[in-house]
């Protein structure tokens, strides 16, 4: 039998607050938990799966983006890895070329202020 537990402890378990634990609900991103009375009660498949969301969230993907892969998962009846890898290498490639541009931004600081110390001695 698996542990059941209330939105608190899956709120102090995942990070998610309560109110996020509540909109994920609402747009479909996990399954209606069962009910006691007027409490929800969640299980660790719940657990598992709002904290992948976090996780996601933190590494940069909208919730469209993983409601796209819940979708796909609930056709599937598993999880479609080969659009999860996609959407992470986009997201590798977006990093990489911020990075560069980071990096480009950096060198004309730079050279900006030698221009400046050469001109304005």
């Amino acid at each position: 039998m698996s542990t059941t537990m209330l939105i608190g402890r899956v709120s102090e378990l995942t990070g998610a607050t309560r109110k996020a634990i509540r909109h994920y609900e609402s747009i479909g991103l996990i399954t209606q938990p069962d009910r006691k009375g007027s409490y929800r009660i969640y299980t660790e498949h719940d657990v598992i799966v709002i904290s992948m969301i976090c996780r996601a969230k933190a590494l940069g993907f909208s919730l469209s983006e993983i409601k796209e892969i819940v979708a796909k998962k609930a056709e599937e009846k598993k999880l479609p890895l080969d659009l999860v890898y996609l959407l992470i290498d986009k997201k590798i490639s977006a990093l990489e070329k911020e990075a560069a541009d980071i990096l480009l931004k950096k060198e004309s600081l730079r050279q900006f202020k030698l221009d400046l110390a050469k001109n304005f001695p």
